[in-house]
């Protein structure tokens, strides 16, 4: 199994063209007009989004578990 991961957006580069969200499998993440919307409990830490950003605005952080 995957390392559980969070999706961090560099908003100065991210256009919001809708990538990311396109290739999503669980559709965690959402984009609208006025932002980026990113659904912790659906991600499976697949990464596939990351590498779908054209213009590499995605990055991925470990995910802390609350014990």
């Amino acid at each position: 199994m995957p390392e559980k991961i969070k999706i961090v957006v560099n908003e100065d580069r991210c256009y919001l063209c809708g990538g990311c969200a396109g290739v999503c499998p669980t559709l965690a993440i959402e984009v609208h007009s006025s932002g980026w919307e990113f659904l912790q409990d659906k991600c499976i830490s697949c990464r596939i989004c990351i590498n779908a950003c054209p213009v590499g605005a995605l990055s991925a952080e470990p995910l802390e578990v609350k014990a």
